[in-house]
């Protein structure tokens, strides 16, 4: 018959030593968004829901031609089921 290994055999419970936490931080300068939400005020990114049934390459014409505007937006793949409308 083969003996039972006890816990502190089988080395459970030993608890390792905890690391103490970082104390170094990183200082962020200061930075003002409003020139970057300007550019991309008029900007839309989105991602299909359906990728086996709906396609990149019909959707972004579609959308283009649907939504009726002054000028034609211009549409991008962005890969992975994503995609990005730029407005002018």
């Amino acid at each position: 018959m083969s003996r039972r290994l006890s816990a502190s055999e089988k080395g459970k419970g030993s608890v390792l030593p905890a690391e103490p936490p970082r104390s170094a931080r990183v200082k962020v300068p200061h930075f003002d968004p409003s020139e970057l939400v300007h550019n991309h005020a008029l900007m839309l990114v989105g991602r299909i829901t359906n990728p086996k049934i709906q396609k990149m390459w019909a959707l972004l014409p579609f959308l283009a031609d649907h939504w009726k505007v002054a000028t034609r937006p211009v549409g991008a793949d962005l890969g992975q089921g994503k995609f990005q409308y730029q407005f002018q």
